[in-house]
């Protein structure tokens, strides 16, 4: 192989590692740091992603670690 078919072949691990990575974090669901709503909240609950949901819970409101899971959980309950 040459230099630029095995560079070329790197490259592409590489991608797709961090496109697998990014999927995993829920990068590309994530609204942008101070710009979160309780629709982000809501669609984050409905895409399983009740983490991203609590940060972005707490980042409208202001609240403990413990108050967001809470108030999180129960959207669950009562949705």
């Amino acid at each position: 192989m040459t230099v630029v078919s095995i560079g070329l072949a790197s490259l592409g691990v590489t991608v797709i590692a961090c496109s697998l990575l990014m999927g995993r974090r829920g990068v590309t669901n994530s609204p942008s740091r101070g710009r979160a709503t309780m629709q982000d909240v809501k669609r984050l609950l409905q895409a399983g992603q009740r983490i991203e949901a609590i940060r972005c819970y707490r980042e409208i409101h202001h609240v403990s670690l413990a108050e967001a899971k809470d108030a999180v959980e129960n959207m669950c309950v009562t949705d």
